[in-house]
């Protein structure tokens, strides 16, 4: 019906432009009059069938923006940061002579944290089952003198079963509890064997090592515990890790409990120190993360004169998707496994990934 209209107006538009060329001194308003209508029931056309036109596709992102974006949402974990400044306020612990070669107080401390999914729905189950692992360095980066060594470092290789519950009480006025974690977990310096029981010679230093008080072997259970000299080997073995999730908003709050599975350890007071669980705080808002960790929260604390716990506070100014600024503070006994029975107050300053 358009299309026929259409053929009316522009017919009659041509008639009137010829009486117009016949009359020079003649303006035939007509004949505007038609060319507006036509304009217009085109403009009209065109509108009505734009609906009729393919959808444009969205330009497509960088290739390495996406993963980029996939990585990052991998690594949160437990955190990836990169602490260039880490700085203590209390002497660094080494097993050898203090007066000898010591630890300088400013390092770079880092930590690289991931999980990686590996079955969904495992067993017909709603939950995940993940393979993690966490590796923190400190490392003595501004000590010339001695090679720039790497002071201290921890593995944590782990493997978590993660069930959703979404268990709302009071009607979720008190926030939810969102997941249950099931783990084995593994963590140790990496230090063991006949590396911690060095020979020594006659003036009590080890043979072709840098100078060190002589090591002296105690039976303590039946175990050896090496008191001075030597290396230092810390394992807190194989354990079991139960988790349970509470969230509300940006808050969300992490309890842990593990319990030791019997191993021959070089370090029987290991659990004195570690205890058999922690806490985790997050907390959300804006471009601001909170993050607070306290330490053994399960453990027998009338054995012992002063609290063995520690706690790790952290700040994070998201600046992008991607980093953030990070500034950690530590204060209390095991800052590493190394130094599981060493207090230790300290502070450091640089960039968090997937803030």
């Amino acid at each position: 019906m358009k299309s026929i209209l259409l053929f009316m107006i522009f017919a009659v538009c041509q008639l009137e432009g010829k009486k117009f060329s016949q009359d020079n001194f003649k303006v035939d308003y007509n004949y505007y009059l038609c060319k507006q209508d036509l304009h217009i029931i085109k403009t009209q056309n065109d509108l009505s069938n734009a609906w009729y036109l393919p959808p444009q596709k969205a330009p497509k992102e960088h290739s390495w923006v996406d993963f980029a974006k996939k990585y990052l949402n991998m690594m949160d974990y437990l955190g990836t940061y990169f602490l260039p400044f880490y700085h203590s306020f209390t002497p660094i612990f080494q097993w050898y002579h203090p007066n000898i070669n010591p630890y300088q107080r400013n390092e770079f401390k880092f930590q690289i944290s991931f999980r990686v999914p590996v079955f969904r729905h495992i067993l017909w189950t709603k939950g995940t089952l993940y393979l993690a692992y966490t590796q923190t360095n400190w490392f003595q980066i501004y000590n010339n003198p001695q090679s720039a060594p790497m002071r201290m470092i921890n593995f944590m290789p782990e493997l978590i079963y993660v069930y959703p519950i979404n268990f709302e009480p009071f009607g979720g006025k008190i926030g939810k509890f969102s997941e249950i974690w099931i783990g084995w977990q593994h963590i140790s310096n990496g230090v063991g064997g006949a590396q911690c029981y060095q020979p020594f010679n006659k003036e009590g230093n080890p043979e072709n090592q840098f100078p060190g008080q002589p090591v002296i072997v105690k039976d303590y259970n039946e175990q050896k515990d090496v008191r001075w000299g030597g290396c230092r080997s810390v394992s807190a073995g194989q354990r079991p890790v139960f988790r349970l999730v509470w969230e509300k908003g940006g808050l969300k709050i992490m309890v842990a409990y593990w319990p030791y599975v019997p191993y021959d350890q070089s370090n029987p007071n290991l659990i004195d120190y570690m205890g058999y669980g922690n806490a985790k705080v997050d907390y959300r808002r804006g471009r601001h993360h909170f993050e607070l960790q306290l330490y053994d929260i399960f453990t027998q604390y009338w054995r012992y004169d002063r609290w063995h716990g520690a706690f790790r506070l952290g700040y994070t100014y998201r600046i992008n998707p991607f980093v953030g600024i990070y500034a950690q503070w530590f204060n209390g006994y095991g800052d590493g496994l190394y130094e599981y029975d060493v207090f230790s107050n300290r502070i450091g300053v640089g960039i968090r990934l997937n803030p």
